[in-house]
Parts: structure tokens; C-alpha cells; sequence
């Protein structure tokens, strides 16, 4: 059991210290525009979490007599079928996520919240211009292939892993949906680039875990979560690449 805590708010701890590893690393470059929270650069070190993580839970399914396509359950006779679920989902959980951020959002700011997504979500976004260009492409290519570890390491760990054995030892669904739906929410205010940010992550990342968590438990197939996260996760992905291509970055 306490390896379900750990799998559930492992990632935190792990993003905080490769975040400061990366920040650091840019200080001795002496680069300008650099703090320790870089929403725009996250992907480089989420990407270096979820390579760590992929270790520690191959290691952990090892020691249990397991793998990690066990969890997966992947059967390429359900490919098709699979995929549409994970558009199905994706709709399914899109409308409550977008509901949360603007709830919170208007809990923040009032009536005039609209104003402040530019605030919340990007901050001080020309920062992002006095960055070298090479910092901003290693950057961007990292996003495109960011999808393909991040969409199931996270499955895997919060609701592949940690949700059934929280249900299996307590007995109590709701527990098992909500432990792992913490840790999932925790983790993304490492992507927000000031505080309201920070309350706006948590609170939307936190419905997005309890609806994935419930489609799980009743659906008990992971593999179509993985597709509606890797769609979310392209989907914002792509956005570095584009705007190195058509904006005007003259660093």
C-alpha cells in the first residue's frame, strides 16, 4: 500500500527538483528572462520526470510479478474501438475541465474574469523573447515527443496503478478515485506562472483525475484514458512549434 502513496505524489517532489536542476543550469549560462517556474519550458523537465517515473514503476510492477502492458491492456483487436472511446472521453471530460477553470477563474477575479486568462495561463509571456532561440527550439521539439511518455506514464501511475490498489485495500471507491486525482492535480501547478495560476491548475486537473478516475473504475480499460490524454497533451504541444514558425521571436 504505501507503494500507492508513492506512486500517487512521487512526481511533485520529482518536478521540483528537476525544475530547479534545469533553472540552475540556465543561471550558469547567465540567461535572462529565467525563473525557477518556466511554464513555456516545463516539458523539458516533465519529460525528464516521466523517464524517471518510468523506471521507478517498471521496477515496482517488477518486484509485484508484473508489467507494465498489464496495466496497458492493449489488444490491437480493440484498437479501433479503443480510439473512439478515447475521443469519447476526451469530450467527456473536456466540458467539466473548461467548467472548473472558468469557475475558479471567476471565483478569483469575479465577473471580469475573461480578462485575466492571459494573466493566469501565460504571465509574463515576454520573458519568453529574451530567451536564446536555441533554448526556445530544444523547447519546442521536446513538446512534440512530450505526448508519447507523459499521456501513459501519468494513466499508469495514477489510475493504471494506484487507484485499484487504493480501492483494493480501503474497500471504498471514492478513495481510490480521489487519493491518486490529488496527486495528479498537485503536480500541474508546476506548469502555472504565478499563484492564481497555481489555484486555477489544481482546481481544473483535479475534476479532469476524478472523471478520468470514474471512467476507469467503471470502464476498467486504461488504454482509452491514454489516447484522450495524449490528445490533450498534442494538442498543446504543437503550440511551441508554431509560434517558433510564425512568431516573431528575434532573440
Amino acid at each position: 500500500m504505501k507503494t500507492a502513496w508513492f506512486v500517487s505524489f512521487i512526481r511533485i517532489p520529482l518536478l521540483l527538483v528537476v525544475a530547479g536542476i534545469f533553472y540552475l543550469i540556465l543561471k550558469l549560462f547567465q540567461l535572462d528572462g529565467i525563473s525557477l517556474f518556466l511554464p513555456d519550458l516545463a516539458t523539458v523537465y516533465f519529460t525528464t520526470v516521466n523517464l524517471i517515473c518510468l523506471f521507478l514503476l517498471s521496477r515496482i510492477l517488477r518486484t509485484e510479478g508484473r508489467k507494465i502492458k498489464d496495466l496497458i491492456g492493449f489488444h490491437p483487436e480493440r484498437l479501433g474501438k479503443d480510439i473512439l472511446f478515447g475521443f469519447l472521453w476526451l469530450l467527456v471530460l473536456y466540458l467539466p475541465f473548461v467548467l472548473a477553470v472558468a469557475g475558479t477563474m471567476f471565483l478569483l477575479f469575479g465577473p471580469e474574469f475573461a480578462s485575466h486568462f492571459e494573466e493566469v495561463f501565460v504571465g509574463d509571456a515576454a520573458g519568453s523573447y529574451s530567451r536564446p532561440i536555441w533554448l526556445l527550439w530544444t523547447a519546442a521539439v521536446i513538446s512534440l515527443l512530450f505526448p508519447f511518455l507523459n499521456a501513459p506514464i501519468e494513466e499508469l501511475m495514477y489510475r493504471g496503478y494506484a487507484q485499484p490498489m487504493f480501492i483494493s485495500e480501503y474497500g471504498k471507491a471514492w478513495f481510490g478515485i480521489i487519493i491518486p486525482a490529488i496527486g495528479f492535480a498537485l503536480q500541474h501547478a508546476v506548469l502555472a506562472p504565478n499563484m492564481q495560476g497555481t489555484v486555477v491548475y489544481i482546481v481544473a486537473f483535479f475534476v479532469w483525475g476524478i472523471g478520468s478516475g470514474m471512467i476507469y473504475y467503471q470502464q476498467k480499460r486504461l488504454f482509452p484514458l491514454i489516447v484522450a490524454h495524449f490528445l490533450v497533451n498534442m494538442a498543446f504541444s504543437i503550440l511551441p512549434i508554431m509560434l517558433l514558425m510564425f512568431g516573431d521571436f528575434n532573440a
